[in-house]
């Protein structure tokens, strides 16, 4: 793999790990290394062999609201905490909302093949700062003692 598609690729991984953090601490009660591990898993779709295809493949199942759902309920029915739940919500979310906006989008009707994007550069350099500094800020608010904002 090229060097500029590495670099790319950790940076949009980090941000999503990042974003998912800062909403866990932010908004629950949760362990915040939820966010990390719940901010990552749509992108588990990188371990599916090429072979397999259409669903089984980058932005595929594992970037649609079915799949997030999928993961809330399933957890939730099996540990049935509120908090945990609401972080994987947020963990999850977090990443289909910022890989909606960019240029290729998510599949929001899957198992309907449609796909919608504004076609934001969201993973470019100034939205990846914006992001990891509203993110900062949020992790910051909480460090700090303030009240948190659930």
């Amino acid at each position: 793999m090229e060097l500029g598609r590495v670099l790319f690729l950790t940076g949009a991984f980090a941000t999503h790990a990042l974003v998912g953090t800062a909403l866990v601490y932010g908004f629950t009660d949760a362990d915040p290394r939820l966010g990390i591990a719940f901010g990552l898993l749509p992108d588990a779709d990188f371990l599916f062999p090429a072979a397999v295809g259409w669903p089984f493949v980058h932005r595929g199942i594992t970037h649609t609201p079915l799949f997030a759902l999928t993961v809330v309920v399933g957890c939730y029915a099996m540990i049935r905490e509120r908090a945990v739940a609401a972080a994987l919500a947020l963990a999850v979310g977090s990443h289909l909302a910022i890989d909606s906006l960019s240029p290729k989008g998510i599949e929001w009707l899957f198992p309907l093949r449609t796909d919608w994007s504004p076609g934001l550069a969201v993973h470019g350099p100034t939205a990846t700062l914006l992001l990891w500094t509203a993110s900062i800020g949020l992790l910051l608010w909480r460090a700090d003692g303030r009240p948190s904002l659930r």
